[in-house]
């Protein structure tokens, strides 16, 4: 959440889109709460961000989630939109190994969020914007741990979340 609004207000962007992945092509699915939950626990976190949206548009896609046929798809529904991918640092030393790597350099500009830690060289090829801004050292398998142990997570998750995770309590237990 603090990356998309950090980017919303310091990059030349319209609007964040959120995209659940639908089926994770690095085998995590095993771990991730079906995606209709995960959906409406987005849309309950950014609920009170007007320009951040949430998109199901991976559901729509074949399995598994490769991001150059979700940038494929985003191309085709919304032509005069231009895409740029917001990540961690963490992600650039796998960028050059994702499915078609050499056209999603073409097509997406790169809006990385530097991490304490993940000192990484930027791919070659690649329109990459790193800026470094100090996040929580937390990460979502720590904060569904977190919720599996009956954990406090009130400082790490908006209260949209924690509301829905209270009403559906079987979520992440």
């Amino acid at each position: 959440m603090l990356a998309s609004v950090y980017w919303l207000e310091t990059a030349d962007l319209d609007a964040v889109w959120w995209l659940p992945v639908h089926r994770h092509a690095f085998d995590k699915d095993r771990d991730l709460a079906p995606f209709a939950d995960r959906l409406a626990l987005a849309e309950a976190a950014v609920a009170p961000w007007p320009r951040i949206h949430v998109d199901p548009i991976e559901a729509s896609l074949d399995a598994p989630s490769y991001t150059v046929r979700t940038v494929e798809a985003l191309r085709l529904r919304h032509p005069d939109c231009e895409f740029s991918w917001l990540a961690g640092a963490d992600i650039l030393p796998e960028l050059p190994l994702w499915h078609r790597w050499d056209l999603l350099r073409e097509q997406l500009r790169f809006l990385i969020i530097g991490r304490a830690g993940h000192e990484a060289p930027i791919p070659p090829g690649a329109e990459v914007v790193l800026r470094e801004f100090p996040l929580p050292d937390v990460s979502s398998t720590a904060v569904r741990a977190a919720i599996r142990a009956g954990e406090d997570v009130s400082a790490l998750v908006p209260a949209g979340v924690r509301k829905l995770l209270a009403q559906r309590p079987e979520l992440y237990r």
